[in-house]
């Protein structure tokens, strides 16, 4: 368990802090002012505060070093992941407000648009309209690429099948088809004189192989 939390609150600790600092480098972006630089502020500082609770707890959550240095009930398994998550959500709460306002600055329709583009180095909405434009087309080929394939798929197999049939190959058949046992079953039943009970299960099927 010591090991676990020590790798669970690093790595957190580790993604918040590389966060906070992307915060505070965003004070020379396309569109910053006072209000959206402030809200980086918080963000950036609660991001950080939450890294340092997370790497602290990953360091001295263990018996000996919580009870020397951390000798507070309050600080817990309990109360140390919900101070971590109270703080991120108020840093996610200030960088939407602080997108907000930069998307507001320079003409995006609102925060969220402005996030991805901002993701992407994109710091207008003429380049942002570009780039929709460029994923609606890589999407619509990939869509179309991917329904060729299919179709490519069903017409040979489409093709097998008939091959099957044509050459009266009852094991080609089956092996095209997932129920295929199920007609030799019907063949079976069909020409059996008496009555008659299966005895397979789910671990013995009908038939060991399409020859039997």
């Amino acid at each position: 368990m010591r090991v676990v939390q020590l790798v669970i609150y690093g790595f957190w600790g580790g993604f918040l802090c590389l966060a906070g600092i992307e915060k505070f480098g965003d004070f020379f972006s396309a569109g910053t002012g006072f209000w959206s630089v402030v809200m980086l502020s918080v963000a950036g500082l609660c991001q950080l505060l939450a890294s340092t609770a997370a790497i602290g707890w990953a360091v001295l959550g263990s018996g000996s070093l919580r009870a020397k240095y951390l000798p507070y009930k309050l600080v817990n398994n309990y109360t140390v992941p919900v101070l971590i998550i109270v703080l991120a959500f108020v840093a996610s709460t200030a960088s939407s407000s602080s997108d907000e306002a930069r998307a507001q600055k320079l003409g995006f329709k609102d925060g969220k648009e402005f996030a991805i583009a901002h993701e992407n180095n994109i710091a207008n909405p003429t380049d942002y309209a570009k780039y929709l434009t460029e994923q609606k087309a890589k999407a619509a080929e990939k869509a179309a690429h991917e329904a060729l394939i299919a179709a490519e798929k069903e017409q040979k197999a489409k093709e097998e099948e008939a091959e099957c049939l044509r050459r009266d190959n009852p094991e080609c058949y089956i092996s095209k088809h997932e129920r295929g046992d199920y007609m030799c079953a019907k063949a079976v039943e069909g020409s059996v004189k008496y009555e008659f009970k299966w005895t397979d299960g789910i671990t013995e099927p009908k038939f060991e192989s399409p020859r039997v």
